[in-house]
């Protein structure tokens, strides 16, 4: 029971930011998971009237993957027994060459419509397609997913913080006593503190072990996974002795400046 007292005030709070700093890396992971799946499937189709070379277009856009053709013959070729040979010879050749160009990475709306721009200054194209409708939906969307967890994160972190704060000034007054003899004898201030900095390293390890065997289970339990593949996302890897000891970290350091801040506070009060 006195071990419970003494750390449950900290250790319940940190396992909050800790699982939600973790769960914050686990969305991004499966968001740029999805920006690369949308980028797989997304296209820039344009008209022109002479051949492209990709070498060329790469110097004008540097954010091209890939330039390619696209086959328009078998569309041409459901006209063949419609019309006479000689007009469906004059059709093929007077046909523009349809392209369309993959990009490395997904464009923000601004350089997208400078894509465009690009594009229909080069000779001899004719029209450009870069689908903005249905690609800004997505965009915004992925924009907002990600300042939404960002915001969620930082709002976390200060309630997190103030609470530690106010635990550590608990801690402090029910060890007023202790301090002050302490400080009497000259004690430097790591040393007075010594015992509530132990205490925290201590709620930091016990919580970061928490919040990682709650996301090694999550990751590696079937039914989780299945839902994952059913959403068209690969179920994101947590990497235990990475990630554990980058939450060990995060709370160590998120626990140490709200322990100083209490003390430097109380001493000057």
């Amino acid at each position: 029971m006195k071990f419970l007292k003494y750390h449950i005030s900290i250790i319940l709070p940190l396992f909050l930011l800790l699982f939600v700093v973790q769960t914050f890396f686990m969305i991004k992971k499966v968001i740029n998971d999805y920006e690369k799946k949308i980028n797989n499937d997304y296209s820039i189709v344009f008209v022109s009237k002479v051949p492209l070379d990709e070498n060329d277009l790469k110097l004008k856009i540097d954010n091209l993957q890939s330039l390619n053709v696209i086959n328009t013959g078998k569309v041409v070729d459901e006209l063949k027994d419609t019309i006479s040979p000689t007009n469906f010879q004059k059709l093929k050749n007077s046909l523009p060459i349809f392209y369309s160009i993959k990009l490395k990475h997904l464009p923000s709306l601004e350089k997208l419509k400078i894509i465009k721009q690009k594009l229909l200054k080069i000779e001899g194209v004719q029209s450009v397609n870069t689908f903005k409708n249905s690609y800004s939906k997505l965009y915004n969307f992925l924009i907002f997913s990600k300042a939404l967890f960002q915001f969620f994160i930082v709002f976390v972190l200060i309630i997190v913080f103030l609470l530690i704060i106010k635990q550590s000034e608990v801690w402090i007054f029910e060890h007023k006593q202790r301090f002050e003899i302490m400080s009497i004898l000259g004690s430097p201030f790591w040393m007075k503190s010594a015992m509530l900095y132990r205490v925290v390293i201590v709620d930091c390890i016990i919580s970061s072990f928490l919040v990682s065997f709650v996301f090694i289970y999550f990751t590696n339990s079937n039914k989780y996974i299945k839902d994952f593949l059913n959403l068209g996302i690969k179920m994101p890897v947590f990497h235990t002795l990475h990630d554990s000891l980058v939450l060990l970290g995060i709370g160590i350091v998120i626990s140490i400046m709200s322990v100083t801040f209490a003390i430097f506070k109380l001493n000057k009060e």
